[in-house]
């Protein structure tokens, strides 16, 4: 299946071909859609709902009434959930709303959600999502040129920052990197704009191999101690002042340097020697926003380039 590619500004860009496993699925199946979209709502549910039980409830728990000849019933205390101030019977508790959904389903529910909006025509291939300067005005006026009221947005790997940036200021537009694609947004909102980039991106996600690649290649690597689990940008400029800025000068950081710092004891109970030299070796950093943080500097380093 072959679509035409648009620019921002509306003009043609050639052809994409798409694959039929993944775009081209006829018999849309909304049951799959529906357990999905239930799946995701109830995995975000912050589940922190609670009402007091008596053994919580802050009441005098002494007998108010005499045990017989007052006419009514007999109680004990006032922590009953009959009594104004009392508990809540049978009340919500602190709990997570996730449930389980095997990965196939997940998996085969996107690939419908992506053929229901080929199907309905709402899916527009984009030459690039990017931006000279980070204005919500001028971006505004190109998605107006494309019908674009209502849509979601699909970049790379990493976003162009100014574009993400004019576009989080626009209503009903949402941008999200290739990994973030899901069933939710795409079923939201009308119109689903996928970039060529993320057109190869998305193959590579149902192959199973987007996101298993590590961003410190030997030409992409960050030599930067920041990108250490527990290492914040405070601590990372009185690492950098210190001369300990760099992954491979934590690897071979000596504990009477980080004894000066204050941050001997961190350092061990968090293993930044190990992370570093983890790093070192090519693996990703283990916190998401390290991650993310690398993804940016990544990015910044290809703009420079140009």
């Amino acid at each position: 299946m072959e679509l035409a590619v648009k620019t921002l500004a509306g003009k043609a860009a050639g052809k994409a071909t798409l694959d039929d496993a993944i775009f081209g699925i006829e018999d849309i199946r909304g049951d799959l859609l529906q357990r999905t979209v239930r799946w995701q709502l109830a995995k975000r549910q912050a589940g922190t709902h609670k009402t007091q039980t008596r053994g919580e409830v802050s009441v005098t728990t002494k007998k108010y009434i005499r045990q017989k000849g007052s006419g009514g019933a007999r109680h004990g205390s006032k922590n009953a959930g009959i009594f104004k101030g009392g508990a809540v019977a049978h009340g919500p508790r602190v709990r997570s709303h996730a449930h389980e959904l095997p990965k196939k389903i997940r998996k085969l529910a996107l690939a419908h959600a992506l053929s229901s909006k080929v199907k309905s025509g709402d899916l527009i291939i984009l030459d690039a999502a990017t931006a000279k300067t980070p204005k919500t005005k001028d971006l505004s006026l190109q998605l107006a040129k494309l019908g674009l009221t209502k849509a979601l947005i699909i970049g790379g790997v990493t976003l162009d920052e100014n574009f993400t940036k004019a576009a989080s200021n626009i209503p009903n537009i949402d941008v999200l990197p290739v990994m973030g694609l899901n069933v939710y947004d795409v079923l939201r909102r009308d119109t689903l704009v996928v970039t060529k980039e993320a057109l190869e991106g998305i193959s590579l996600r149902f192959e199973g191999k987007l996101g298993n690649e590590s961003p410190f290649s030997k030409e992409n690597f960050i030599d930067d101690v920041q990108l250490v689990d527990g290492v914040g940008p405070k601590s990372a400029r009185a690492l950098r002042n210190a001369g300990l800025g760099t992954l491979t000068a934590m690897a071979a950081a000596k504990p009477a340097a980080l004894k000066e710092l204050g941050l001997d004891e961190r350092a061990a109970r968090e293993e930044w020697a190990a992370q570093a030299k983890e790093m070192i070796g090519g693996a990703a950093p283990r916190a998401k926003v390290d991650r993310a943080y690398a993804a940016r500097l990544l990015a910044k380093r290809a703009k420079g380039a140009k």
